[in-house]
């Protein structure tokens, strides 16, 4: 679904015209030629407005009243030019100074630019909006469209020859372009609109209420969408985001490193006159993929932003802007509108969208016998999203129901009616507006299109959504080496059954043991602003030995879980629990699980305590698990809380209290486990993470309760007998049940590349990794039937994955050394195919 939609992106560009006069052209230097970034141009009307990154201009004239343009560089001679009927596209070339001024008195040899970049930030506590603000409220209009000039597209059908014996031969006739003007001129390709009110105070944060959202095409927004970050809500942070993709702010902390800084102009504000620095900023290096520039207009006497410009030039161009307003009574700039643009690029290079990296098109050879007479239409459509904000109300106390949202959308938000929609618009909505609901609403339910997104939403996480339930498709067809292959059906209520109630249930079939496992639950919600619910769950199912599992894990879905082929050692488990979810903040899940269990080993193992030898045995627990992702981002939808953007690091704790002699318990011991990982983005796009995991177990310990560390090394004396799937975080060189451990602790460091071209189509994803743990194990003596080592002198493996080299399927390498290297060298080498799930984004 990303590559869709990142591809449907690739083909609009910026600006949004009616069928309007549009003056366009560049600014250049008349001597060098080169392009004039981010000059002041001037309309005798009294609009304001500057050229690009690439010098480039466009004008709205639809009453053709601009009679003349006016443009001003610092360090150039102004000038001015006349508007010619008929004449829609001007080349203006500006004069170097013969004494080029000073941009400003320099001291000590410091660039007056940095100088002031360097104030600005020193300054961010005192003008950022929640630095200063107890609170803040206002209400917001924003408004999507896809769209094109029906004028600017030739309405001519389009001829398409082929060359025979060296003469243009007529091959076909294509009317593409005749019909998508015919098309433009009645309405959009497409459109949205959404309602929003923003609040604020310091103790809860920021939370956005989306009141009404229409989405052309469905009638249930399509969250994803409203979730995505399209831009900041103002640079004073120390990250930027544009498009759901984190760049260094220009006024961050990392802003002098990163970026280059220029004085371009002293111009006053439109509104009140107050002057502003034009401060140009540019990367100081140039990445593989498109790093942000632009300009920020800073407020002269409080080193405050009034306006913010960034702009990315790549496969496509991204320009966005915000414009704050000055509020006297509180002495504040408040950003008051943002817009974002975007152009199909003129270049190949890369730009990353939504954490991606995208690229241009490979080139093609060219086809000699096919020749087409008129433009491609795709580089005139165009996109822009527009938000203004109005009601601003600026140290009023607000109410912030719940803690750690970040949007909630309220339950009618789809349903608002024509009367809703116009009280709130900024302006009013055109015939051609109206006509593009009718015209895509029609299309998308002629196609079923919101019955397909949402099954591709739902297949994504492992689901095949039903009216009612939706089946779960992680018990469909598994491999272990102890069950044959393992083959059942699961399925989960969805929120057309009930949003406060739910049912689950799966039965699996093992070819190799014969048997059947089963289990089931339900659960109840308390509360849905802190996504509580209380629940009970039966199991009756096997259970990997040495495993260490958190209560409150995300769900997980692949279509290979690599581990599983290789496993021989489980435990029968009969597992009756009640459990109580809350979230203490969005950001801080919490879960409580009291059980009773019932394990039976499937290997001859005995466990001896107090004399006493077990086989099986039952034990009561009480489990606490905390998970805390500080820095990710949640929503609130009718369907319930949802990740908006999950980011890092995040941890999660859990503690597990066995009782001996509660409900028959045999055991009585403590487990304290925990996890943290975190990932890092570097500017070129490459990925490091990070993942420490460790256990702490003390009391009477049965092996299966032990901790394994995640072997993923099948039996074998050669490497290919060997040749298995590799897990994500196991150890590949390390062979199973040979070790376990009551204590231990695992690190482990990749780091990922951009995807390079290998041959041909061919474009993998090279990974390096280093992984490490450490263990004990006290009384050994107890366990009587396996034969294990400690972990106490350390285990180190370390090797490559080349990911994603045909259809998701790659291939693995890793070597094993250090005080656990093994004498025969093959031994200590593990090659295995890798396969990471790849539906097409």
């Amino acid at each position: 679904m990303k590559k869709q939609l990142l591809l449907f992106l690739s083909m609009v560009i910026p600006a949004f015209c009616l069928s309007q006069e549009v003056l366009s052209g560049i600014l250049r230097d008349q001597d060098s030629g080169n392009p004039l970034p981010f000059a002041n141009i001037l309309t005798d009307t009294g609009e304001g407005l500057i050229t690009n990154a690439d010098g480039k201009f466009e004008v709205l004239n639809p009453k053709k009243e601009i009679r003349s343009l006016s443009f001003s560089y610092i360090g150039y001679l102004e000038k001015t030019i006349d508007i010619e009927d008929g004449k829609f596209f001007y080349t203006v070339t500006l004069t170097e100074k013969p004494e080029k001024l000073k941009e400003v008195v320099v001291t000590g040899g410091e660039n007056p630019a940095l100088r002031i970049i360097r104030e600005t930030i020193r300054k961010r506590g005192a003008n950022d909006p929640e630095k200063v603000l107890k609170s803040y409220k206002f209400s917001a209009y924003n408004k999507l469209l896809v769209t094109a000039n029906p004028d600017s597209i030739s309405g001519t059908i389009d001829s398409v020859f082929k060359k025979e014996n060296g003469k243009k031969v007529l091959e076909k006739l294509d009317s593409s372009n005749y019909e998508i003007k015919k098309q433009l001129s009645k309405s959009h390709l497409y459109i949205t609109e959404k309602v929003s009110e923003y609040t604020f105070n310091q103790q809860k944060g920021k939370r956005e209420t989306v009141l009404g959202s229409r989405m052309a095409g469905f009638q249930e927004p399509v969250y994803e969408f409203l979730a995505l970050q399209m831009q900041s809500f103002s640079f004073y942070k120390n990250k930027y985001t544009i498009f759901g993709t984190d760049y260094p702010g220009p006024i961050g902390i990392s802003g002098p490193s990163t970026y280059n800084y220029r004085i371009l102009d002293t111009v006053p504000n439109e509104q009140n006159r107050r002057p502003a620095y034009m401060i140009y900023y540019y990367p100081k290096s140039q990445a593989k993929t498109a790093a942000m520039e632009g300009v920020l207009y800073i407020d002269t006497a409080s080193h405050a932003l009034q306006k913010g410009i960034a702009q990315l030039k790549a496969v496509i161009d991204i320009n966005a802007s915000q414009n704050f307003e000055y509020f006297p009574e509180e002495k504040l700039w408040f950003p008051v509108s943002r817009q974002m643009k975007i152009v199909r690029g003129e270049t190949k290079d890369a730009i990353a969208l939504m954490g991606a990296s995208i690229t241009g098109p490979e080139d093609q050879p060219k086809d000699s016998t096919s020749l087409s007479t008129t433009e491609e239409v795709s580089k005139l459509i165009h996109f822009i999203s527009r938000e203004e904000n109005f009601d601003i109300s600026l140290n009023t106390p607000v109410k912030i129901k719940g803690r750690g949202i970040a949007m909630e959308i309220v339950d009618d938000a789809d349903q608002r009616s024509e009367d809703f929609w116009e009280s709130y618009r900024t302006s009013p909505l055109t015939d051609r507006g109206r006509e593009t609901y009718i015209m895509v609403d029609s299309m998308a339910e002629a196609n079923n299109i919101e019955r397909k997104i949402n099954l591709a939403r739902k297949l994504l996480i492992g689901y095949y959504p039903l009216k009612y339930v939706d089946l779960d498709l992680r018990y469909l067809l598994k491999y272990n080496n102890y069950e044959g292959f393992r083959l059942g059906l699961g399925a989960i209520t969805n929120t057309d059954f009930s949003s406060k109630y739910r049912l689950k249930g799966y039965s699996v079939y093992g070819t190799k043991d014969k048997k059947i496992k089963f289990g089931f639950g339900a659960a109840a919600r308390l509360a849905k602003i802190t996504n509580t619910w209380i629940g009970a769950t039966y199991m009756d199912d096997l259970v990997e030995t040495g495993s260490a599992e958190f209560i409150n894990e995300a769900r997980s879905f692949s279509l290979f879980e690599p581990r599983l082929f290789n496993i021989t050692m489980f435990h029968k488990t009969r597992k009756t629990s009640a459990y109580l979810e809350h979230d203490i903040t969005a950001k801080i899940g919490a879960k409580v699980q009291f059980s009773q269990s019932d394990i039976t080993p499937t290997y001859n193992y005995f466990y001896i305590h107090d004399g006493t030898s077990y086989y099986n045995f039952k034990l009561s627990e009480a489990t606490l698990a905390l998970q805390w992702a500080p820095f990710s981002r949640y929503m609130q939808t009718r369907h319930g809380k949802a990740t908006m953007r999950n980011s890092y690091p995040n941890f999660t704790f859990q503690i597990t209290r066995t009782f001996r002699n509660v409900f028959e318990s045999d055991f009585e011991f403590t487990k304290f486990d925990f996890r943290g990982m975190h990932e890092i983005v570097h500017p070129n796009r490459t990925v490091s993470s990070f993942l420490i995991k460790g256990g702490l177990a003390y009391g009477d310990i049965p092996a299966t309760h032990l901790y394994n560390s995640s072997p993923n090394q099948p039996q074998g004396d050669a490497i290919l007998r060997r040749f298995a799937v590799a897990g994500r975080n196991s150890f590949e060189t390390m062979f199973f049940n040979e070790f376990l451990s009551d204590r231990y602790v695992m690190a482990q460091v990749k780091h990922r590349t951009t995807p390079f071209k290998l041959i041909g189509k061919i474009r993998p994803e090279f990974t390096l990794i280093s992984r490490f743990a450490i263990g004990s194990i006290a009384n050994t003596d107890n366990h009587i039937g396996l034969d294990f080592k400690s972990l106490n002198k350390g285990y180190f493996e370390s090797g490559f994955e080349l990911n994603k080299i045909f259809k998701g399927f790659g291939l693995s390498a890793m070597y094993r050394y250090g005080a656990y290297h093994l004498p025969n060298f093959d031994d200590n080498i593990s090659f295995k195919f890798t396969y990471y799930m790849s539906l097409g984004f």
